[in-house]
């Protein structure tokens, strides 16, 4: 979020300078150089360090599912911009408990604005303010949420014919809302229709100028993929173009091009190469260029977090627009390859697949590509597909639990579980449930043979001896279903000595500590 001085508003939150009107903004005096040449890591949509989540990310725990949660903020979003008390509606966002949602919560405060007249729709910057300053909305949310809104402006403006540029607005850094380097990324198309729809003044040359500059970087980005990549098969003559131009903010754009250029699934002339391969496998080898020059980028240092969020989250958008007019999903495998590809390469990270899936970006075939994307890189993804929380977690123990007691494989428990990343906590919790599942089907031989066979590969002695500890720690709340837990847990425990996963010495204490 960008930082600005502020003067203070009867609420007590900074009170900031509202959107003004394109031909008031100071596009041109805050930019002392390029756009193209501003970056900031404040523009990345996943606020991620690792490329997939590990057992020290805990899941999301809400209060609320997301459903429930979408629900209730758009009805606070409507008593908001009729009562505009902030330190209310601060309050009410934080009894939600639901702050891994908040991207939503500002798409939807973002959304709802546009629908409000000029002196009611400068309201929601003052309470987006507030949530940053309370740490109920990261900079990240912020930034996926106004994301939503630019992938679906061109249906805003079909409700609100002013929303583009409205949107353009809210990136003023006198706004003090988002990061002003986001104006380089905006799509063309979009700036192109703010440009068109204000008068020529200081504002509208700005962006004109600007477009220009994007368009030229766009035309010989494209000549340069052609020429290196897909005619030679080498990333090195676009990797010094990049350095030459020296245009960071459009680098985006790479990742864009790139991979729109591997949907083509026709022969190139000038690429000989490409004749030997069939319309499917041709795409499948240009997928695995593209992907591969997009890795020695990153290497490079020319792409950067930001780059290839924004980049795929743009890709969804066009492509996912193309499958809709054009009534065809001939498409849809390959995105959904681009995608599988990018994460399992660590380009792109497993939280952006979850997050992005949740927001709806691309709509309802962008959802179910990033869905079918999750289920085919299950080592990074497993741990936040589905819900991505909490809920969800217990379901894949759950269901982890239910087929092994079916298959009896312990080669696919440990599977699941490798692709779970459970922290030691988890993993208690998880034998925890599989000893209860076991005695409640008369079935313990069965998942002691798992443990037995899994100690040391998934699980350790502490945390075996831990799950039969949290049985007898949670045996008051579970004798109301399972009657017998008590004796059960007993015999358990003898059998579980017998097998070596427990040291005699437990017998004792078990003993002595549940007569």
């Amino acid at each position: 979020m960008a930082t600005k001085t502020a003067c203070f508003s009867d609420h007590g939150f900074p009170r900031p300078s509202p959107a003004q009107p394109l031909d008031e903004t100071d596009l041109d005096s805050e930019m002392g150089l390029s756009f193209a040449r501003q970056i900031s890591p404040n523009c990345r949509l996943v606020d991620c360090k690792v490329p997939s989540p590990t057992c020290a990310d805990a899941p999301d725990d809400t209060r609320l599912e997301f459903k429930d949660f979408k629900r209730q903020a758009q009805s606070l979003s409507c008593e908001f911009f009729c009562s505009q008390d902030v330190r209310g509606m601060v309050a009410s966002v934080r009894s939600m408990g639901c702050s891994p949602f908040h991207d939503e919560l500002a798409a939807c405060l973002l959304r709802a604005s546009l629908d409000q007249k000029d002196a009611t729709r400068q309201a929601v910057i003052p309470l987006l303010l507030a949530l940053h300053e309370e740490e109920l909305m990261s900079t990240a949310q912020l930034a996926r949420g106004f994301e939503k809104l630019v992938l679906s402006w061109e249906d805003l403006q079909l409700d609100v014919p002013g929303a583009p540029g409205l949107l353009v607005s809210l990136l003023s850094s006198r706004v003090g809302l988002f990061d002003k380097s986001l104006f380089a990324r905006l799509p063309e198309d979009l700036l192109s229709k703010v440009s068109c729809d204000l008068p020529s003044n200081l504002a509208q040359r700005t962006i004109h100028t600007h477009l220009e500059e994007l368009r030229a970087f766009k035309t010989e980005l494209h000549t340069k993929i052609q020429e290196h990549l897909l005619r030679m098969g080498t990333a090195d003559g676009l990797v010094a173009w990049l350095r030459e131009e020296c245009k960071p903010a459009f680098h985006h754009e790479v990742v864009v091009a790139a991979c729109l250029c591997s949907f083509d699934d026709k022969p190139c002339p000038d690429a000989y190469w490409t004749s030997c391969f069939d319309s499917g496998d041709l795409r499948a080898e240009k997928c695995r260029m593209v992907l591969d020059a997009l890795v020695q980028l990153n290497a490079e240092q020319l792409l950067s977090e930001t780059d290839v969020q924004i980049g795929f989250s743009r890709v969804l958008g066009i492509v996912t627009t193309e499958m809709e007019s054009t009534e065809t999903r001939r498409d849809f495998t390959h995105l959904v390859a681009l995608l599988r590809g990018a994460v399992e390469k660590e380009l792109l990270a497993a939280q952006f697949l979850k997050l992005a899936r949740r927001l709806g970006y691309g709509g309802p075939l962008g959802m179910q590509a990033l869905r079918w994307a999750q289920r085919q890189t299950p080592l990074h993804s497993r741990r936040v597909w589905g819900s991505g929380d909490l809920r969800q977690m217990r379901a894949e123990m759950h269901d982890t639990i239910e087929e092994y007691f079916d298959s009896h494989s312990t080669e696919e428990m440990a599977q699941v579980i490798e692709e779970l990343h459970l922290s030691s906590k988890e993993q208690v919790t998880f034998l925890r449930k599989l000893l209860v599942a076991s005695m409640e089907r008369g079935a313990q031989q069965v998942a002691l043979h798992a443990m037995e066979e899994l100690l040391g590969f998934c699980w350790t002695d502490q945390e075996v001896e831990g799950a039969f500890q949290q049985i007898r720690d949670i045996e008051a709340d579970l004798v109301l279903d399972f009657p017998e837990i008590r004796e059960c847990t007993g015999n358990l425990v003898k059998l579980a000595v017998q097998r070596g996963l427990l040291k005699p010495s437990y017998l004792a204490v078990d003993a002595t500590s549940h007569v």
